[in-house]
């Protein structure tokens, strides 16, 4: 069993770094859309756990990905301190489904996501396969 986990363990960390080698291809530093007019056959969602309660959980909504200093975090819908709108201008341009910015962007709008509330790294492997197949439908939407 020791050794499945283990297993399980190393392809969990392969895929997040196959997206994280995707994006830094694309020159994407995060992907950001609109769970409301994406089409996704199923909502984005993990569990997050409570770091100074672990008997308290909730359930987050994933509106994009975030590549930071070699890192994958989840964007977490209405706790991130960024709203999908931020990216366009309403006045001049058609609401997209999804949005990508360079990592210097990314970084400029999107800051340090160890410092606020909203970004995470939890998630089960079921969780973040969903969550892939949204970053590969998104990115044929973009």
């Amino acid at each position: 069993m020791e050794n499945t986990n283990h297993e399980s363990a190393k392809l969990f960390a392969d895929a997040k770094q196959g997206i994280i080698d995707d994006m830094k291809s694309r020159g994407i530093g995060a992907i950001i859309w609109d769970n409301a007019t994406a089409g996704f056959p199923f909502l984005p969602e993990v569990v997050c756990h409570s770091a100074k309660d672990p008997a308290k959980s909730r359930v987050a909504q994933i509106m994009g990905l975030y590549r930071y200093n070699d890192v994958l975090y989840l964007i977490e819908e209405d706790r991130a301190p960024i709203k999908f709108k931020d990216f366009w201008n309403p006045d001049t341009e058609a609401a997209p489904t999804v949005v990508t910015l360079t990592e210097d962007i990314a970084i400029k709008d999107l800051g340090d996501p160890e410092a606020v509330k909203g970004y995470t790294t939890q998630g089960t492997l079921e969780e973040w396969t969903a969550i892939a197949d949204c970053y590969f439908q998104a990115l044929n939407q973009n």
